[in-house]
């Protein structure tokens, strides 16, 4: 029973109404509400299942991983389904942005072993620049001229990237060097179907690409060739994969408690609202130092962001919110922002 037939069965006279039909959604955003509010056994035993269906029904399949908490959870049930099917792990990818906190690289080995999945673990290395030398958020920023940003930002339209606002480092160093390994696959050793750790509480926009396609839909755009996409922990909340954690005893990765973040990805991203309290609050020297480095090619790409992004900083340091701030990397917060607004006077 496919995933839109399921919805069908579980609130059917509502779908019998004409004027409640989705126009350009296949699910009701009040049905995912509906699953998002269903507790842990419901969401654990409904995701096997989905993982498992699939495992069945495709020939060969991969998961991408982050190796945050949420990929984690993913890669585990995976393993339990494999497991109790019988089969051979899949294989598990990661990009390797060079863009991460170095407790990272040592949690990989810890958890792959915990898991048991170091022969099936594979890591897609950025591509390399004209020099040779792999590419990574910095050398991206400076040869299109800005640092990445999810929104509209005052650079030059022939700069923006190709599809919406999407970063251009995004697509270059978490997507490219995947694609360039699946173009050159012979089409019998092809994977056609991968597994993605996302959840709709995460954004408005993974909340809308339920809605849109479900939990399990065939990518034909900006792919080598079409292949099955599946969100397993699409209706999981935050509280669901901690009590996983728990259940399960997995090792969490430290980079959240020693750099005081809640969610992975580039350690030094400039693309989400508020970057500069989040490097800010680290309570090491990693995140003043990418904080810094941001600074500096945004002074000299986008003048006008840079004088936000200081003003953002600011506000945060002097508002209640910061109040947890050690007293010493409120100081030199405050000296750095201090010469970084004398800069702009003086310009």
């Amino acid at each position: 029973m496919s995933e839109q037939d399921n919805n069908l069965r579980i609130f059917p006279k509502v779908r019998q109404i004409p004027e409640k039909k989705p126009k350009t959604f296949i699910v009701f955003p009040f049905e995912v509400w509906e699953k998002r509010r269903g507790t842990f056994e419901e969401k654990d035993s409904e995701s096997m299942e989905l993982i498992k269906n699939h495992l069945k029904e495709f020939k060969k399949c991969h998961v991408m991983s982050s190796h945050g908490s949420d990929s984690i959870v993913l890669v585990h049930m995976i393993k339990r389904a494999c497991d109790e099917l019988q089969i051979p792990m899949i294989d598990v990818w990661l990009n390797h942005t060079l863009n991460l906190f170095k407790e990272e690289q040592e949690y990989w080995k810890i958890i792959n072993k915990f898991l048991g999945i170091e022969k099936e673990f594979k890591i897609f290395m950025p591509p390399k620049d004209d020099t040779g030398r792999n590419q990574t958020v910095w050398t991206i920023a400076e040869k299109v001229g800005h640092l990445p940003s999810f929104r509209k930002t005052s650079r030059k339209k022939s700069m923006s990237y190709k599809h919406s606002n999407t970063p251009e480092c995004c697509d270059i160093l978490k997507k490219k060097s995947v694609k360039d390994y699946l173009k050159q696959l012979p089409k019998d050793e092809r994977f056609d179907c991968v597994f993605i750790g996302t959840r709709a509480q995460e954004s408005q926009i993974r909340f809308l690409g339920v809605l849109q396609r479900c939990r399990s839909y065939t990518q034909t755009t900006r792919v080598p060739y079409p292949k099955r996409v599946v969100t397993p922990l699409s209706y999981w909340e935050a509280v669901d994969i901690l009590e996983y954690y728990h259940r399960y005893n997995i090792p969490r990765n430290p980079v959240y408690k020693i750099h005081n973040v809640d969610r992975m990805g580039c350690a030094s991203c400039p693309a989400h609202i508020n970057w500069e309290i989040r490097l800010a609050q680290d309570p090491t020297n990693e995140g003043f130092g990418m904080l810094k480095q941001n600074f500096k090619i945004m002074k000299n790409t986008e003048p006008q962001r840079f004088s936000n992004s200081i003003d953002t900083l600011d506000k945060w340091l002097n508002s209640k919110k910061s109040k947890d701030l050690d007293s010493k990397m409120r100081v030199k917060l405050e000296d750095f922002i201090k010469s970084q607004k004398e800069e702009i006077k003086n310009e």
